[in-house]
């Protein structure tokens, strides 16, 4: 039988209600052999303009085991278009504030985004992807997807 947390048949037709998310958990895959979109896991995120939103990512090969994310470095990279070489926006886990590694040998890593990120950029449809760079210093693209930005009403 299901849990039920609330009945919203039992709300008064006035009242409002609504569901608090400001994470989206996200999970990327080492892979190397790549073999177009099919490798890299692909995400669509919505999101609204001038509003807080993390991301945690959970770095795994391709068998789902946890890629160890000891002297491992996150990059989050937002562009208008997948083949622009100029970005919209960097976060890094390693520059405080912009992300940070969780739990290493669990392949976690946060990333930050804050209403001033967003400010100043146009209500469309973005590209992202995250990339880790290991401690061997390979790097990979673990996710890729893109980023619905919406005027919040």
């Amino acid at each position: 039988m299901p849990i039920v947390l609330y009945d919203a048949s039992k709300l008064h037709p006035d009242d409002l209600n609504g569901i608090l998310v400001s994470e989206k958990i996200l999970c990327g895959i080492v892979n190397n052999y790549p073999i177009g979109r099919t490798a890299v896991p692909f995400e669509s995120i919505d999101m609204y303009a001038n509003n807080d939103r993390t991301f945690r990512v959970f770095v795994k090969n391709p068998d789902l085991n946890i890629v160890d994310l000891t002297d491992a470095i996150g990059v989050l990279t937002i562009k208008e278009k997948k083949n622009d070489t100029s970005n919209v926006l960097i976060k890094s886990t390693n520059i405080k504030g912009e992300g940070e590694l969780g739990s290493r040998d669990e392949g976690e890593m946060f990333f930050y985004l804050v209403p001033t990120d967003t400010e100043d950029l146009s209500i469309q449809q973005y590209v992202y992807d995250i990339n880790v760079t290991l401690k061997s210093g390979k790097r990979y693209t673990v996710i890729e997807g893109v980023l619905n930005l919406q005027q919040a009403t």
